[in-house]
């Protein structure tokens, strides 16, 4: 069989990740879809679609979680397992991961998600998270 980047395992992608940023040890990672995000990509004087997905988190025992991620655009596939102490931190990080590389990828190219430069992924803890209220008692919930 020749080598892929993906393979099925019953209705799961298995990916290859990115090998730089592996720490999972896995060649092949788990990669069911949860939530995916579009935005307007200008190449070359052309409109294109950069898609942003993120999978569901597993564990893997002895490392903690890992909540898979991949950025498309162009024909070319980036896929990065960012790693958490639980599945919550995990989706946390990666959302943390994304917002940089979509950062770092705006500084080069003109990128837009429903027409504005806020893509919606933030940085893991900020501000806002320490002065966050408790929805349900209606108290500070600072740390």
């Amino acid at each position: 069989m020749p080598d892929s980047t993906e393979i099925l395992h019953g209705n799961v992608e298995m990916l290859k990740p990115d090998a730089a940023a592996n720490w999972t040890g896995l060649d092949r990672i788990p990669f069911e879809i949860i939530a995916e995000r579009f935005l307007d990509l200008e190449h070359e004087g052309q409109t294109a679609t950069l898609t942003v997905s993120l999978a569901k988190p597993f564990h893997i025992e002895g490392k903690g979680w890992a909540c898979p991620y991949r950025i498309s655009a162009l024909g070319r596939d980036h896929i990065t397992p960012a790693g958490g102490a639980d599945s919550v931190h995990s989706i946390q990080m990666a959302m943390h991961m994304i917002h940089n590389e979509l950062s770092g990828m705006a500084r080069h190219h003109k990128m837009t998600f429903l027409g504005t430069t806020d893509f919606g992924f933030g940085r893991v803890g900020g501000s806002e998270a320490s002065i966050a209220q408790c929805p349900v008692m209606n108290m500070s919930v600072s740390s």
